[in-house]
């Protein structure tokens, strides 16, 4: 077993894989494992699986030790990981309080939303705060000149600010693409599904507040979108292919929980296969209880519980939903079928990112049954459909390549067929680039460059997956010089 075949299976434990570990910890070179999780932005999850394995295969252990000092210096990280996320958690449930009590409504994505996923929600590294304010740019500009101190520099997407001494980015729209068309599409789909991703309310653990987050329905769209942008603007690390990992484990026990799958046409060797419950990836303690605060209505079907001694996170199963905060009904374009249950609906519309899980009870006429068999049966259909017309399609083949190689994702779960051709770039960039791509040591270290250098060194990058990934690869120069002049002319 060479060292990052080590290092891969080694992730899958940390995750909760239960594979025998003897072989692995034989082999290991520890040190080589410390700068791998450095590069990676990984060190907290690791030194989770660390501490597992101190319990599991302690005499393993004793035949191929960590040292003192290495192991001292990976606790002192973790810790410092740990005291990094309880501040973003506090911050994060302060701000989405602040923003909701003004009447904005909005969502945190991806940062604190992905670690509830985790099995220790601390462990993963954590960055800035992103949250999609569901408004028109104008009044996103005006609310944030009166409540934050803005940095000089505006971008497309974004304001770049801070709260508390946490970076934090107040997104007019969560993603953009190279590609003039697909990023209309892609911005035309936010809009469609905006509404639910801001009622979908989580409480982070150990009492930091509640968050509204992406649906699993959306994230698995979305996320995949912000790895297509980072892979053409720096580089994408293991990181963000764990998030997607756990993001497509999500989705899949959500659309195919208890559904029969098994007939309808996907393009795969092994067809999906229903999921069950206890196949959940987060697992919640049993002191954890989903809750609807004072001023937001229970959703239907929900139960309006509070837990007196919270200390893990609690994730909904459905959407909370309040007067001033969040839609008074269901809208039949929303990502987030999902989470939506027994809703009433009379029949989910093939657009809306919520119809996997549309159920319709208590009657049995033809008409309901179509129902019932149509939002079983075409949750991943649409799903694929999607990522075509978006022109994400063999980037998504690249990614589930990587997810299969190194996390071991099995093809029923996969939301497009492997690209083993695209894959292996993609896998190849990853691990030579790390963390966003700061550890780069081709294309002229371009990540580290000044910003003159840097342009025509990432155009000299990005022309290398032409073949690979035409219509962003080609559009990537051209949106990035139009998105400089832009900047400079909006400029504060």
């Amino acid at each position: 077993m060479n060292d990052i075949t080590a290092f891969f299976a080694f992730l899958k434990y940390c995750l909760g894989s239960k594979e025998d570990m003897s072989r692995v910890i034989a082999g290991m070179n520890w040190h080589e494992l410390y700068s791998f999780a450095s590069k990676q932005a990984l060190l907290g999850l690791c030194f989770e699986g660390i501490e597992r394995l101190g319990e599991e295969y302690p005499e393993e252990l004793k035949q191929n030790p960590i040292g003192r000092e290495l192991l001292m210096t990976w606790m002192g990280k973790a810790q410092q990981i740990r005291r990094q996320n309880m501040k973003v958690n506090a911050v994060a449930g302060k701000l989405f309080a602040m923003l909701r009590v003004d009447g904005m409504r909005c969502c945190i994505l991806k940062g604190q939303g992905n670690a509830l996923m985790y099995p220790n929600p601390y462990s993963r590294t954590p960055g800035d705060i992103d949250v999609w304010i569901d408004t028109s740019r104008e009044r996103i500009m005006e609310y944030a000149q009166k409540k934050f101190e803005l940095e000089d520099d505006i971008r497309l997407q974004h304001l770049e600010t801070s709260l508390d001494g946490v970076p934090v980015e107040l997104h007019f729209f969560p993603c953009s693409m190279n590609n003039p068309i697909y990023h209309a599409r892609l911005q035309k789909w936010f809009r469609r599904n905006a509404d639910l991703q801001c009622s979908h309310i989580v409480r982070l653990p150990d009492e930091a507040g509640d968050i509204a987050i992406p649906t699993a329905a959306f994230n698995v769209i979305y996320q995949l979108t912000h790895l297509y942008h980072h892979f053409f603007d720096e580089g994408i690390g293991m990181r963000q292919i764990i998030d997607y990992f756990l993001v497509v484990n999500d989705f899949s026990k959500n659309v195919f929980l208890n559904n029969d799958l098994s007939n309808y046409p996907v393009n795969f060797s092994n067809h999906p296969v229903p999921l069950s419950k206890e196949g959940s990836t987060f697992s919640p303690s049993p002191s954890s209880m989903v809750f609807t605060p004072p001023s937001v209505p229970p959703f239907p079907g929900d139960r309006n519980l509070r837990s007196g001694d919270v200390t893990a996170p609690s994730r909904c199963s459905e959407p909370l939903r309040s007067k001033d905060g969040g839609p008074s009904k269901v809208s039949p374009d929303c990502a987030g079928w999902d989470r939506l249950d027994a809703i009433g609906a009379s029949k989910p519309s093939p657009n809306c990112a919520g119809w996997d899980r549309l159920a319709i009870e208590g009657d049995n006429s033809a008409g309901s049954t179509t129902v019932v068999t149509f939002s079983a049966s075409t949750a991943l259909v649409v799903v694929q459909r999607e990522l075509k017309h978006l022109g994400l399609w063999k980037f998504a083949g690249a990614v589930m390549y990587v997810l299969h190689e190194t996390m071991g994702l099995p093809e029923e779960k996969m939301i497009a067929p492997m690209d083993e051709k695209r894959g292996k770039l993609l896998l190849a960039e990853i691990l030579n680039g790390g963390n966003f791509g700061r550890h780069f040591t081709k294309y002229g270290h371009f990540t580290q460059q000044g910003m003159a250098k840097k342009y025509f060194l990432k155009i000299w990058r990005n022309m290398h997956f032409v073949r690979y990934f035409p219509a962003e690869a080609l559009s990537e120069p051209i949106f990035r010089t139009w998105h400089f002049f832009w900047r400079l002319k909006h400029r504060r």
